[in-house]
């Protein structure tokens, strides 16, 4: 019951998203598919100018809100500087839009001026302490900003949070006018919609298509088409590529839920098997009350009343036990959820619902067979019967369905870990090891990387230095339009594409397996080199690729670059092995703004000691900057957490469903040994060896359990099997996978029946 209680704490968390919000049914954020060739991109995001003509020809639209998230340095003087990860920018109109609570402040103006930002209360803390912040500055990337409000601190039922809600107007101070006004290929922001009725949302949604061919395909060339995607079902709903934070999948309330409802199954069939088994003990009492006049509807009333009971008991140390693990529970699913009695209905609904199912799931069947006893019978001592109502038939199909939840569980929770080892073990093109990333946010040291490489070279402990544009699990690659030799004129291309710096290839030790990487001795490579990868190469149909020519479009301030492939790199993997490796073509960065990330590789010595020596370069190239870093490997390790999340969660249930049914199954032996106490004191007489009376209690269960393997094995087949289409890369579920999970669940319960075989095998014949 703990575990269902659990369960319903996190469901109820989980369909509470964005709930809060005064408007949120009529909130829509505008979402984009991107067609190329047959394939298409679900994107999250949008672009700055298309928020203007939205608002113009939707008349059904009565505010448009665009979010930009920023990687920003923040300052208060010279004694506080930190490097904030949770900054947006917005329009004015956001508070019109979502209902954040304002503790200190005016919604309606806290936005109005470009250069203002509202902060939560756990940001002017930070800062300020325990001052009202409101009228301070704050300069974010060197330019001053103005406090106008404080929020309380946004609900983690949000699908977005931030410290620092700025003016989206400040952007202009920050990289430029043209982001808001010529933005249409990057940077990628997120636009959100809030309609006169969400009955509106259909006609618009109908009239988009037409609009994405006026604006979109003009300005982006790209066969792009918006869409509405309700608020309510972003967190949930949604598998778009860059969303603005981690969301979560229904499918996953699917599985915990369903995992809840199977410990509770397991242990009232606990519950059933024990009630009926020990049913001897109370037949007299059954007979006695139906000769004095009992009906059957009054005894099935006491005993379901006694299983409500049971229940209400078992609701009070299930409570206890929530309260005592919930902290151990939050940092397992990582969420903040509370048991909140009072002012949540749902949390108490579920409570009450629970109760009256557990009783009357428990005791339903019970109830029904020991109401059904005759007098004449349990006074006969013929109270078990081989008919089809059996009570020894009911008890093996209970103890069946047990087992095929406890095994299809083992076997999920072994193919889930096996998933995660192949990831773990794959080889991915390049070696993640030791390898450094510090973001870029300077534009000297952007200009001046040359010299900021070679003073990074020169710390302790540093083995390669190079830069690269972006890293395509936060952003995507950039997409530029190639043609290329050998296909038709009007043939355009459009390629994923990374920009970096020379020594990219060589800093990351991935593998050229035909031609020659980029080199400073040839000057040419800056300005007319191509490196494609294994699979561009298929994509272009070209046998040998070295030498070929490719005109890309719009490389630079609009201008194309035209060069040839000077090599193949091996196919590597810098995204998550949910997809597929893209074409992908690898060019010299043409201006150094396009550098956001430095990579440096590390030596196999003293990695902490290189990090200091880092640390303390860093701040002299760019002392007002904090050192911000992170390693490779652990972020690639972070792609797969609603995977390592889930592996945890079956860990702990699956052990649990176990536990329960193990404890159902010593009971129901030990009951099994005790009626079986005479035959097996006279089997001793007669020679009987102690394994042999064991393995007489024991073949029994061994046939239950091997009949819920063989029902359990496709149940968890299907199901994985699916699970695992979500993965471009992926284990083969293997029989061994499924032979084991058996072999566990069988040695498991030889374990739990053979202490009470044992028990009863070694007891003295004189006692029997």
């Amino acid at each position: 019951m703990a575990c269902c209680i659990f369960m319903l704490l996190y469901v109820q968390d989980e369909l509470s998203y964005d709930k809060f919000h005064q408007n949120a049914e009529r909130i829509f954020r505008v979402v984009c598919d991107e067609k190329n060739e047959g394939q298409v991109r679900r994107l999250a995001s949008t672009f700055a100018p298309m928020a203007s003509r939205l608002l113009t020809e939707f008349p059904e639209i009565e505010r448009v809100v665009r979010l930009f998230a920023y990687n920003a340095t923040v300052a208060l003087g010279v004694e506080k500087r930190f490097q904030e990860n949770r900054f947006l920018f917005a329009d004015s109109t956001v508070f019109e839009v979502f209902s954040f609570t304002f503790l200190h402040g005016d919604p309606g103006t806290a936005l109005a001026e470009p250069n203002t930002m509202v902060v939560t209360a756990a940001t002017a803390q930070k800062y300020f302490g325990d001052e009202n912040p409101r009228g301070k500055i704050l300069t974010v990337e060197q330019r001053d900003f103005k406090i106008t409000g404080v929020l309380k601190n946004v609900p983690h039922s949000s699908h977005f949070d931030f410290d620092f809600l700025a003016n989206i107007n400040g952007i202009n101070n920050i990289m430029g006018p043209w982001v808001l006004q010529r933005g249409w290929f990057w940077p990628p922001m997120y636009t959100y919609v809030m309609v006169s009725s969400s009955a509106a949302a259909p006609a618009i949604e109908s009239r988009l298509p037409e609009f994405s061919r006026q604006h979109l395909h003009a300005n982006l060339a790209l066969r792009q088409t918006l869409h509405l995607q309700p608020l309510l079902d972003i967190h949930l709903h949604s598998d778009l590529e860059g969303e603005i934070a981690p969301t979560s999948n229904i499918a996953y309330v699917y599985i915990f839920s369903a995992i809840a409802v199977f410990i509770l199954l397991i242990a009232c069939i606990n519950f059933m098997n024990l009630a009926t088994a020990r049913s001897a003990n109370r037949a007299r009492e059954v007979g006695l009350r139906k000769v004095v006049g009992a009906q059957k509807p009054q005894l099935m009333k006491q005993f379901l009343g006694e299983s409500f009971f049971y229940a209400v008991l078992a609701l009070l140390l299930a409570l206890t036990l929530v309260e005592l693990f919930l902290p151990v529970f939050n940092t397992l699913v990582g969420k903040q959820v509370e048991m909140r009695y009072a002012d949540n209905w749902i949390v108490a609904a579920g409570l009450l619902a629970l109760t009256l199912l557990v009783g009357m799931m428990a005791g339903s069947y019970p109830a029904f067979f020991l109401a059904s006893f005759r007098p004449l019978q349990v006074l006969q001592g013929k109270i078990l019967t081989g008919g089809k109502r059996s009570p020894l038939r009911i008890r093996a199909i209970l103890v069946v369905t047990q087992f095929i939840i406890s095994i299809g569980l083992i076997a999920v929770t072994i193919i889930v870990h096996a998933q995660l080892r192949f990831i773990q073990d794959k080889r991915l093109g390049f070696d993640k090891e030791r390898l450094v990333v510090i973001p870029i946010r300077d534009e000297a040291v952007q200009n001046n990387f040359a010299a900021v490489k070679n003073s990074l070279l020169a710390q302790t402990g540093v083995a390669q230095v190079s830069a690269i544009s972006n890293f395509p699990w936060a952003q995507g690659y950039y997409d530029f339009f190639i043609h290329a030799e050998g296909l038709s004129p009007e043939t355009k291309l459009n390629m994923p594409t990374l920009l970096v710096e020379q020594d990219f290839i060589r800093a990351l030790d991935m593998q050229i397996i035909v031609g020659r990487d980029f080199a400073k001795e040839h000057s040419t490579d800056a300005q007319e080199a191509f490196i494609l990868n294994e699979a561009a190469v298929k994509k272009l149909g070209w046998e040998s690729a070295v030498g070929k020519k490719i005109k890309m479009e719009s490389v630079a301030a609009g201008k194309p670059r035209e060069g040839r492939v000077i090599g193949v790199v091996k196919d590597f993997h810098l995204r998550s092995l949910h997809y597929e490796i893209e074409p992908l073509v690898l060019l010299v960065s043409p201006e150094p703004y396009y550098l956001d990330n430095i990579v440096i590789r590390l030596d196999a010595g003293n990695v902490s000691q290189a990090l200091a020596s880092l640390e303390k370069n860093w701040r002299e190239i760019a002392p007002q900057r904090p050192f911000e870093y992170f390693f490779l490997d652990e972020q690639f390790d972070q792609l797969y957490r609603k995977e390592h999340k889930l592996a945890q969660i079956f860990n702990y249930f699956s052990a649990m469903a176990i536990l329960v049914g193990c404890l159902g199954l010593f009971g129901l032996a030990s009951f099994v040994a005790e009626q079986k106490t005479k035959e097996i004191g006279i089997r001793k007489v007669l020679g009987a060896s102690v394994s042999g009376i064991v393995l007489l209690l024991s073949k029994e269960f061994t046939k239950l359990v091997l009949v819920a393997t063989v029902v359990a094995w496709p149940l968890a087949y299907f199901a994985m099997n699916k699970w695992l289409q979500d993965f471009a890369y992926r284990i083969d579920l293997s029989l061994w996978i499924f032979l084991l999970a058996g072999a566990i669940a069988l040695l498991i319960a030889w374990l739990t029946v053979s202490w009470q075989a044992i028990k009863a095998a070694l007891a003295n014949p004189v006692e029997a």
